[in-house]
């Protein structure tokens, strides 16, 4: 798979940014530093987090693979061990349905999915309508603030 990578370090955090994805154009060093906004607003230091932007059919496959789910979701996230925070794999295409489907700009909806990746990592869960809601509520607590910042990433 051809992509491309970008890598950036502030705040003592690491976050690194992949796109596999030839559409739709992601800002990745603008990406990177919404990202470590997110990770300070949550006090998070020392750690390290992986974005990975794919296609549909790759995250299909991963969806399948890791959760058994035969379907294409918008964002997954593994956590690892520390310092490593995790990986959260973003397909842009189903954030872009999801913007139009919510009546968003896709800028806001990819940004709602790494916020999300990030509270999954951090032990948030939606399996319940009460859990989806405490998430959402953290989800606008740590977005509205970066309006600005999140209309430079595409």
């Amino acid at each position: 798979m051809s992509g491309s990578r970008k890598k950036v370090l502030l705040y003592r955090n690491e976050v690194i940014v992949s796109n596999f994805c030839k559409t739709p154009r992601i800002r990745l060093s603008k990406t990177a530093r919404l990202t470590h906004e997110f990770l300070k607003k949550l006090k998070l230091k020392h750690t390290t987090l992986s974005l990975v932007f794919v296609s549909d059919p790759a995250m299909k496959r991963l969806n399948q693979k890791y959760l058994r789910h035969a379907w294409v979701t918008d964002v997954l996230a593994f956590p690892f061990a520390k310092p490593f925070l995790g990986e959260i794999i973003i397909a842009p295409r189903q954030a872009k349905i999801n913007a139009t489907r919510f009546g968003v700009s896709f800028k806001e909806e990819l940004s709602r999915c790494i916020v999300h990746g990030i509270l999954h990592l951090q032990g948030y869960s939606d399996d319940s309508k009460t859990q989806r809601k405490r998430m959402r509520k953290a989800e606008d607590v740590l977005l509205k603030p970066l309006a600005s910042q999140i209309r430079t990433i595409v």
